[in-house]
This record gives structure tokens, sequence and C-alpha cells, in this order.
């Protein structure tokens, strides 16, 4: 080999040598910022990871949120599909959120105007707030519903649909028609306390001539039969006037304490007495608690709360049947569960209510009926004037109870009266 070519050769291998030198620490400058890079790599994932995870967290918070409102939310897309269906739109309407997630809501709820959903928003962009409607729930009756409506925009102010938040009102309307309702009773009850005051007058004149004629006709005059009528229609007349004055004035107990059954049976004596005019088979069964008790009530008063309950059973039945009177202690749950006998008698009249079930086999009540029963003038009787039972609530409501009417047509109706059973009953209604 020539010298040139040795020299050529020496002078290559120091340039490959400068090469691989380059070369490594190229490599070295790579591995570094690829480590560099690594490590950015790796914190960004956690970075990312975490913004996952607090995303999800802030999700499942605001789905909890959403599951336990009050108000039934739901939310449609901008084609109308519902998108979002929470756990109080589930209850409120019966629907299940897996039945109607993905499907139009006019699908849903059927026979509604559409300026009363959110497609109308979403098509107009007018926005509801507090308005009402009535929708159909899944078991087809109807619910009335307070709902409003928003657009939902992302941030470029494109819409994506439209959430409705609703309650159910249902209750609310009912209580406040039952509100109204006693409002015009109690004015009624007022005018009619007045005209009652104003008729008793002439009333008295007309019934006392009336009763003068009769005495002073010789009994073959043919003209004493037109005087009975009238005699018979004034005292209707007065019986309707001291009700309706009995109704509408304040009225203060006498209590007394007494033993419930020995009233009973002294009303239902006395009551037996006076259906021997009249062609039924009427069989009367008691079947009392099997220990005495002891109440505080207002004698009179509470004996024409039972012998009207009691008249009413009896005019249901036709020709036969039977009434029946039930006593019972209705003791709270709580009570039954830790008490034992003992400690039950002592707090017995603290806690405790006395209900007495007055049942009749008779024709019944229909069912539209059941809630008009203890309105005054309400009376299903040609010679009733409506005011038997609602004479009988007031009473009741005074002993501080309840009267209760459950019926079935052409099987019977219960009457069922409560009334507390503490000892510090008088106090507590002088108070209240």
């Amino acid at each position: 080999m020539s010298k040139n070519n040795i020299t050529d050769l020496t002078k290559a291998f120091q340039n490959f040598t400068g090469i691989i030198e380059k070369f490594q620490k190229t490599h070295i400058i790579l591995k570094d910022k690829i480590e560099m890079l690594t490590d950015q790599l790796e914190k960004k994932n956690k970075e990312l990871e975490n913004q996952i995870s607090e995303v999800d967290n802030i999700k499942n918070f605001l789905n909890h949120i959403l599951e336990n409102v009050y108000s039934g939310v739901l939310v449609i897309d901008n084609i109308g599909n519902i998108s979002v269906f929470n756990q109080a739109a589930e209850e409120i309407t019966g629907f299940k959120k897996e039945n109607v997630i993905g499907k139009n809501y006019l699908k849903i709820f059927e026979g509604l105007k559409r300026n009363k959903t959110p497609l109308f928003t979403l098509t107009t962009g007018k926005e509801s707030f507090h308005r009402q409607k009535n929708i159909s729930i899944i078991d087809g009756t109807e619910k009335k519903i307070e709902f409003s409506t928003k657009v939902i925009k992302d941030k470029n102010g494109h819409v994506l649909g439209v959430v409705e938040t609703f309650s159910d009102i249902s209750e609310l309307k009912k209580l406040q028609e039952r509100i109204t309702h006693i409002e015009t009773l109690a004015a009624l009850g007022e005018m009619a306390a007045s005209v009652a005051h104003e008729i008793r007058n002439p009333l008295g004149g007309i019934g006392g001539f009336a009763g003068l004629l009769d005495r002073q006709l010789p009994k073959a005059d043919p003209r004493r039969k037109f005087v009975k009528p009238i005699i018979e229609g004034v005292t209707r007349l007065n019986n309707i006037v001291m009700n309706l004055l009995s109704y509408t004035r304040p009225q203060k107990l006498m209590l007394n304490e007494v033993s419930l059954h020995d009233s009973m049976d002294e009303i239902i004596d006395f009551f037996t007495i006076s259906l021997s005019n009249f062609d039924k088979n009427v069989i009367i069964k008691k079947e009392y608690y099997h220990k005495e008790i002891k109440v505080k009530i207002d004698p009179q008063l509470f004996q024409q709360v039972v012998t009207n309950i009691l008249k009413n059973a009896f005019d249901a039945i036709k020709i036969e049947g039977t009434i029946e009177i039930k006593t019972s202690i209705n003791v709270p749950l709580m009570m039954n569960d830790v008490l034992d006998e003992d400690e039950m008698e002592e707090l017995l009249r603290l806690f405790s209510s006395v209900d007495i079930e007055i049942s009749d086999t008779g024709k019944g009540i229909p069912q539209e009926i059941l809630p008009k029963l203890f309105n005054p003038f309400f009376t299903t009787k040609d010679d009733g004037n409506g005011l038997g039972l609602a004479i009988c609530k007031k009473i009741v409501q005074l002993h501080k109870g309840d009267i209760l009417v459950k019926s079935q047509k052409d099987v019977g109706t219960t009457f069922t009266i409560s009334l507390p059973l503490y000892d510090n009953y008088e106090e507590k209604n002088t108070n209240s």
C-alpha cells in the first residue's frame, strides 16, 4: 500500500471518528430531549387524568343534584327528543327514564298544545316561566303541573336544546279550591244566619195563628184540613231555622268525663224506642272494646251526633238489615312495638284515640257524592235540609276529633267518629 493511500485512509478514519463522536453527542442530546418530552408527556397525562376525574366528579355531582331535586327536570335536544329525565320527573309522571330517553317529547306527552311544550321554546326561542298545564301521566289520568322552559346554548351561542322544569300542583289546586269553597260556605252561612233571624218572628206569628185557628174551628169543620198542612209546614221550617242557627252560631262544649259504652247504650236504647212506629226489620248489633273507655264529651251534643248517624243508617235500609256499632282504640304503632301492656295503659289516654264505627247494610252512597256529604245544605233526601251531617262534623271537630265515611253501593255505609283520649283535653280545648 502506498504512502498516499495510508494517508487517505488515516484521514478517512479520523473523519469517521469525528462523525461517530458527533452522532454520539447528537444521540445524547436527543436522548435528553426524549426524556424531557417523556416527562412533559407524563405530566400532561396526569393533568389530563386529573381533569377527566374532575369532570367525572362534577358530572356525578350534577347528576346527583339532578336526581335529588324536588322538581321534575327533562331536557330535549335540538330535534325534540328527550335526553334527560330525572327521578322527580319519573315520580310525577309515572314514566320510567329508560322508556322516554331518545323519544320525541310529543310521543310521550300526547295531546298538549305546542305552545305549552319545550318544543315551542326550541322553535321560537320564547321561554316560559311558571305557567300551568295538564299532562296525561302513565295511568291515563291528568295532573296539573307548573312548568318553566329555558333554552340551552353552547359557548358560541348555538342552541343545544331546551330544559323544562315542572312540579305537581294537583294537591295545591285542590286545596285552593277547598279554601275557596269553605270561604263561600262561610259567607253563605253568615247570610243564612241573618235570614234565619229575620224569618223566625213572622214564622212564629204564622204558627201561632195557625194553632189558634186549629183550636177555634169545630172538629167537623172541613176547613180544618187546610190548617194542618200549615202547622206541619211551619214546624218543618222552624226546624230548618233552628238547625241553621245551631250550625252557624258559636257553640261551647259542656264537657263531662263519662263511660263511652254506657253513653252509647243510652243513646241506642233511646233510638230503638223511636223505631217502633216503622215497619222495618232492623237488627242493631254492638261490638265494644274489651275494656272500659272514659272520654270527655258534651253528652247532649254527642247524643245528637250518634242519633243523626243512626237515623241515616236506618233510613238507608229498605226493609230489613243490620246496624252494627263498634268501638276500638287507635294506638300509635311505635307504642305497640316498644311498650308492654302496663306502660301502654299509662300512656294510652295521652297519645291514642277512640274510634266509633256505625255501619249499615243499606243501599250505600255513590262515590261521587261522598266528598259533598258534610257540606251544609247538601242532601239526598226529599225531605232533608242538608244540615244534619254538617252539624255532626262541626260538633265532632269541636271535640278535637274527626268524622269519616266509607260506602259501597248496594253493600252499605260506615261512619267513623274519632275522638282524642287525653286527660288534659279540657285545657287544650280551651286554649286552642
